[in-house]
């Protein structure tokens, strides 16, 4: 106990260094996690099609959690992961709806008035 009294500052201190670089990897690969999330809900969505959203989701949680850094695991609950699926398929429809190619590619095959459609919404 007179130990960590006498270099209180000097524990804080690493403590606080060591809080600050879990912080920045989680920050850093949250980024990366996003990107793949992106490319994921895409897939999801050409292969499951509509109507499908729960599997979609169970789909791109089960293909995320194995490549997830070991620090993002320890510090996001279920709750956070299903939150960041639905906020990169947000972000993945707006750009469904600007980019027609890519609409096209997520389109059932052989239903290019859908995937006309799709991209021009």
């Amino acid at each position: 106990m007179q130990y960590i009294i006498e270099n209180l500052a000097t524990l804080l201190l690493v403590l606080a260094a060591a809080a600050a670089l879990v912080w920045f990897a989680y920050k850093g690969n949250k980024s990366v996690v996003m990107r793949m999330l992106y490319a994921l809900v895409t897939e999801a969505e050409k292969n499951l099609g509509s109507g499908t959203g729960s599997l979609k989701l169970a789909t791109v949680i089960e293909t995320i959690y194995p490549k997830l850094p070991g620090v993002i695991k320890l510090f996001i609950s279920a709750d956070t992961l299903e939150h960041w699926v639905e906020d990169a398929l947000a972000a993945a429809k707006v750009e469904w709806e600007k980019n027609a190619q890519i609409a096209a590619y997520i389109a059932p095959e052989g239903n290019e008035k859908n995937a006309g459609e799709a991209g021009a919404e």
